[in-house]
């Protein structure tokens, strides 16, 4: 009774192993396919399906290509990236010019010292460390020449011309 059972069992491993026999996939035979048009009647999911078989069919840009062609007629590619600084106002320009004249070097550190000046206009305890850490970094940095307390006088007296 055994035996029957365990030829059978053998037989059904045989043949599934069988059917696995060259499962390998080479690159060679892959074909590419397309998916077939969607069933869905009308409305925005057609026109969703039909973008998303567009999108999905588009090809792929080959290596070494840096640029995507724009195929928007409206757009068109930025030359140079921006500075990710606001306008300077006149009282800003005022301002970094009266701490220029002082002897503090402010390239790089233009926004920074433009929000101390105005919250030293501010007038509260807490605007006045934001001032003197200001003057600290500056002397640290090697930017301006003398004591933090001195070159916090001196952006408190720009700041007080430009901005209050």
């Amino acid at each position: 009774m055994r035996a029957p059972r365990f030829a059978a069992a053998a037989a059904a491993a045989a043949l599934a192993l069988a059917g696995c026999g060259d499962a390998t996939v080479d690159s060679a035979d892959v074909t590419s396919t397309t998916a077939p048009p969607s069933t869905r009647a009308g409305g925005d999911g057609a026109r969703e399906d039909a973008a998303r078989r567009t999108a999905s069919s588009t090809p792929a840009a080959p290596e070494g290509r840096a640029e995507r062609r724009i195929t928007d007629p409206a757009a068109t590619r930025a030359e140079d990236a921006p500075d990710r600084r606001m306008p300077l106002t006149p009282a800003d320009e005022d301002f970094l010019a009266a701490l220029d004249e002082a002897g503090i070097d402010v390239t790089g550190t233009e926004d920074q010292l433009i929000a101390a000046g105005h919250a030293h206009c501010g007038a509260a305890d807490a605007d006045a460390a934001i001032v003197s850490a200001a003057a600290g970094q500056l002397v640290t940095q090697g930017r301006v020449e003398g004591e933090a307390e001195d070159v916090a006088r001196k952006i408190a007296a720009a700041a007080d011309e430009a901005y209050c």
